[in-house]
């Protein structure tokens, strides 16, 4: 950040800090395709990098939470929650017996 702030960088200093919860990581696959990330942006880094840079517009409204967008993983676990639905009413039924003779 000192030297991104002294010009002896024009690259600025990365600050998100990524975690992955139930896979190993790093690995060959992208982030995007894990199954479950975390980023987070330290406000403070994010201010200090924006003061240096000349483009300070922070406001405590400005800090984004996003969920990712629900993909082929998240449909399929719906489904098998509607199928556990249907197989749990299903048992529920009163069972025919046998035929009185």
């Amino acid at each position: 950040l000192i030297l991104f702030q002294k010009g002896q960088t024009t690259t600025p200093p990365p600050f998100e800090i990524f975690f992955c919860f139930g896979e190993e990581w790093p690995d060959q696959k992208p982030k995007e395709k894990k199954l479950i990330t975390v980023q987070v942006v330290p406000v403070a880094a994010r201010l200090l990098l924006e003061m240096f840079s000349g483009e300070l517009s922070w406001s405590a409204d400005s800090i984004p939470l996003q969920i990712s967008h629900p993909d082929l993983k998240d449909k399929m676990v719906e489904q098998f929650k509607e199928l556990h639905q249907l197989w749990q009413n299903q048992q529920r039924l009163p069972q025919p017996g046998p035929a009185p003779a």
